[in-house]
């Protein structure tokens, strides 16, 4: 589908408009290149936590790389605020200004370091390099910059507000880099990923310069202004094909670092003609634990959600952006004001903003009288970073700080024809990749004894979310390190789509005093299922200073991704393929999908009855209606008529009115223990409100319309 005009305006050269947009793009990604070739830390060269971007003057963005999605907001906040606040002072080529504050700069988190650099053609400045990147410390109260255990922002980090010169004229300000240096545990390594942030500018300022040489700065200035006014007009063409309306949605982020209580992340989509209003008014108060998203975080993360629904296939530039407005009251927990601590928002609260952006896009888009806007309906992301950060000091007497990367192993959603890729990463990641074993045991004093598929994970479905990751490791070179955790999607899962069951949860556990160094001297695997400990010690979904110590195993699960339609729908051999591949156990295939598998076979009539037999279970009755063998998948989502609504799996009807669930068998459970009989692991929740799962069947055929997580109103 193409929504771009079919003739330029007079005088535009469709060749040249497509040679200068490619450029840009080019020019951000070898900034990102220089970075990764410059720096030292695997945060950045293993994982590409990072992003670059090119601005105009104001701050508009010229072109994106394609890294982390969360950053758009961050650094178009970072360059609005740079230039409202040094307004008036001198610059010159060479300078760059460096800031890290959420409050007052816009960053995602402290560790979310944002080196800005002025372009100059000739005497006149024509825009900004901006490269941005996690550094692993940044000073406050825990290593490696997240902090649990705050109450408040200054708890967190070294703030940096907007305006604070690194470099002049292309040389450190020497009294500045001393106060950082200062306030970090990991100077080297603090100084040197700045140097290539700037670096990484540098880069992008020479090849910019080179552009408009080549192009003349008055033609630049004409076909940049074009590039963003035709990628509004394809992102408004593709919001004018959903239906005009007002949608609601709401997230919960889990506990704050000190209390496990659930924090509401509501949003109203208003979507009429060609633009999209997305109010979050409604959502919780801040807190005062590090869960509370800044507003370059909240833009970046709605961002996320939508880049990829509806602007898959556009350069990304400031026009993909102006058909969409953003409320947040201040104070709440998607804009806070200082002193809100805030140095796990992005991944937390952040997060649930891409969740919740995602159903509600789901809720639009299935009403499309488009096929290709009705197909970006997925699975929701089992978007969740789920961290651990080691620090200690080797038996080399070295101190060190592990950030570790494998947390970005998620699951993906479900997608209408295929299932969602397994350790994914969040939506955001648009490049992510997990760190080598190998790189992270060279680095660190750990032993991995297994990195695999996390099978209790997987959103079931006619086609299935992604698995996570789950992984296991010891000491090897310390005796003991301090960690820190944090596992926001342990208990409000991601849900499905369309009948697609929701995904897993994340959690860590510290396993005491194991038998790991025995089995090792005696050349056997230390495998889970091998392994003896004295104590399993399941941790809170956050929380800072947990010691762990020579001999016992640090072990991690990694949340998945959604489903998309009624598992009942699966093909039977996609069924079978997974059990034999490992991805579902021969009793999930049973219990869930209704699939008889016998030595790594479809019993074809065993799985027609076992089907039967689910329907049957779900209605309390024999199904009036049946569904062919050869129901196409992911055709469980309903779908409206001249004559109203039907499930497309069967042809049953569900009425004419406004919503079809009213029309539906509505069954409620608690989530924790209906998706523990389907083979997923959720943590329950102990006090407080419940988390509850309502499943909705078709009164006709059994088949499983929705299945949508939902947070009671009610404390338990």
């Amino acid at each position: 589908m193409t929504s771009t005009p079919r003739t330029l305006p007079d005088g535009f050269d469709p060749v040249t408009l497509e040679v200068i947009r490619m450029r840009l793009d080019s020019i951000v990604e070898e900034m990102g290149i220089a970075m990764i070739r410059s720096s030292g830390s695997p945060v950045i060269t293993e994982a590409g936590d990072f992003n670059t971007a090119l601005f105009d003057p104001t701050g508009r963005i010229y072109a994106y790389s394609d890294y982390v999605q969360f950053h758009i907001g961050s650094g178009s906040v970072a360059v609005q605020n740079l230039v409202k606040a040094i307004e008036g002072e001198p610059l010159a080529p060479g300078d760059a200004f460096i800031c890290n504050d959420p409050h007052t700069a816009g960053a995602s988190h402290p560790p979310d370091t944002n080196v800005i650099s002025p372009i100059f053609h000739g005497d006149e400045l024509i825009g900004w390099a901006q490269s941005q990147a996690h550094l692993v410390d940044v000073g406050g109260m825990t290593p490696g910059g997240f902090a649990p255990g705050a109450h408040d922002c200054y708890a967190e980090a070294l703030r940096l507000p907007p305006g604070v010169k690194i470099f002049e004229r292309g040389e450190p300000v020497e009294w500045v880099r001393r106060i950082l240096l200062n306030n970090v545990r990991v100077p080297a390594l603090f100084w040197n990923d700045v140097r290539s942030l700037v670096a990484s500018n540098n880069t992008g300022i020479r090849r910019l310069l080179s552009t408009i040489e080549e192009f003349g700065l008055e033609q630049f200035r004409d076909y940049t202004r074009l590039s963003f006014e035709l990628a509004e007009q394809v992102v408004r063409d593709r919001i004018a094909r959903i239906p005009d309306g007002t949608y609601t949605a709401e997230e919960w982020t889990e506990h704050n670092g000190h209390v496990d209580e659930l924090y509401r992340v509501a949003c109203t989509m208003t979507k009429r003609d060609d633009q999209i209003t997305f109010d979050f008014t409604g959502s919780s108060e801040q807190t005062d634990g590090f869960v509370n998203c800044s507003y370059g975080a909240l833009v970046g993360s709605v961002a996320t959600a939508i880049v990829p629904i509806l602007a898959w296939d556009v350069p990304f530039n400031e026009g993909v952006m102006t058909a969409f407005d953003i409320v947040a009251e201040p104070g709440s927990i998607v804009n806070p004001r200082p002193p809100a601590p805030i140095s796990n928002g992005h991944l937390t609260t952040g997060a649930r903003v891409s969740r919740v952006v995602t159903k509600l896009m789901n809720d639009a888009c299935r009403g499309s009288d488009d096929d290709t806007i009705r197909d970006r309906t997925q699975g929701v992301w089992g978007d969740s970073w789920t961290g651990g950060i080691s620090a200690g000091t080797t038996d080399d007497g070295e101190y060190f700080v592990l950030f570790n990367m494998d947390g970005g192993g998620m699951g993906a959603g479900a997608q209408p024809d295929r299932d969602g890729l397994d350790c994914a990463g969040m939506m955001t990641q648009v490049n992510n990749m997990l760190p080598d074993v190998e790189m992270n045991e060279m680095l660190y004093p750990v032993l991995y004894l297994w990195k695999q598929l996390n099978i209790d994970s997987a959103g079931h479905g006619a086609h299935r979310g992604g698995l996570g990751l789950r992984f296991a490791w010891t000491l090897h070179g310390a005796q003991a390190v301090t960690q820190t955790v944090f596992a926001p999607s342990a208990q409000v899962v991601a849900d499905g789509f369309g009948g697609g069951l929701p995904g897993g949860g994340s959690g860590h556990e510290v396993w005491r005093r194991t038998d790991v160094a025995p089995l090792l001297a005696d050349g056997l695997v230390p495998a889970p299922d091998k392994l003896s400990a004295a104590d399993r010690e399941l941790l809170a979904i956050n929380q800072q200073s947990v010691r762990v110590r020579a001999g016992d195993v640090f072990v991690q699960w990694i949340a998945g991704g959604g489903g998309y339609g009624d598992p009942l729908l699966r093909d039977p051999q996609l069924v079978a393929a997974d059990v034999r591949d490992g991805y579902v156990t021969g009793e999930t295939a049973q219990r869930t999908y209704g699939v008889i598998v016998t030595d790594g076979t479809v019993d074809e009539a065993a799985t027609r009855r076992a089907r039967t037999a689910l329907r049957q279970e779900r209605l309390g009755s024999t199904p009036a209606q049946q569904v062919p063998p050869k129901s196409p998948a992911g055709s469980s989502a309903p779908r409206r008529d001249a004559d109203g609504w039907y499930v497309p799996a069967s042809g049953a009807r569900l009425g004419t009115g406004e919503d079809w669930r009213g029309k539906a068998r509505k069954v409620t459970y608690v989530a924790a223990e209906r998706l523990a009989e389907y083979g997923v692991r959720v943590r329950p929740r102990t006090e407080g409100r419940r988390v509850l799962i309502d499943e909705f069947y078709s009164p006709s055929c059994g088949t499983l319309l929705e299945a949508r997580v939902r947070v009671d109103a009610a404390e338990s």
